[in-house]
């Protein structure tokens, strides 16, 4: 995928789209073909859910829905196929029947094990040549443009994951 279409005229969101999407998409298809080589016919996404069962066991999907910004079909869907897998496993909490917990299986963690260095092998090379603080910076203003986004939706209704 090609950005030198983006202008340095280009103002606002128009500019970091295109930039965003390329590196979104770059980094997924890399990270389905680590999966692949692995063994584990993961898509992104739910590779995605997966590394977060495995850093929150036990969170309620709900939960994670809103941490992945996506919608509870979304999170469910993505839930069944780990399941199928045998990568994860849903636990009915045990004070109140309605939440159900994902949490990860012992298959669920070995594959994260597996693949673990090579997603790592994958941020050295996207990030290769830059200093810890431009890093920094990066995360910082991507997570400021959330904080944005996120504070407008709920002022407008417009977004509401997990629900």
């Amino acid at each position: 995928m090609n950005v030198d279409h983006v202008s340095s005229d280009d103002k606002g969101l128009g500019r970091l789209m295109p930039l965003i999407n390329c590196l979104l998409s770059r980094v997924r298809c890399r990270v389905s073909r680590i999966c692949q080589q692995a063994g584990y016919p993961l898509t992104p996404e739910e590779t995605d859910l997966l590394m977060l069962i495995r850093h929150c066991d036990g969170l309620p999907q709900s939960h994670l829905a809103r941490m992945l910004v996506k919608d509870r079909a979304t999170v469910t869907r993505l839930m069944n196929r780990l399941v199928e897998h045998g990568l994860a496993m849903r636990d009915q909490d045990v004070r109140d029947r309605r939440i159900i917990r994902a949490c990860i299986t012992e298959k669920g963690k070995r594959a994260f094990i597996s693949i673990w260095p090579a997603l790592e092998e994958l941020s050295e090379t996207a990030l290769a040549g830059l200093p810890e603080s431009e890093i920094d910076r990066v995360c910082a203003l991507i997570t400021r443009i959330n904080d944005n986004l996120a504070m407008a939706d709920e002022d407008e209704g417009c977004w509401n994951a997990g629900e």
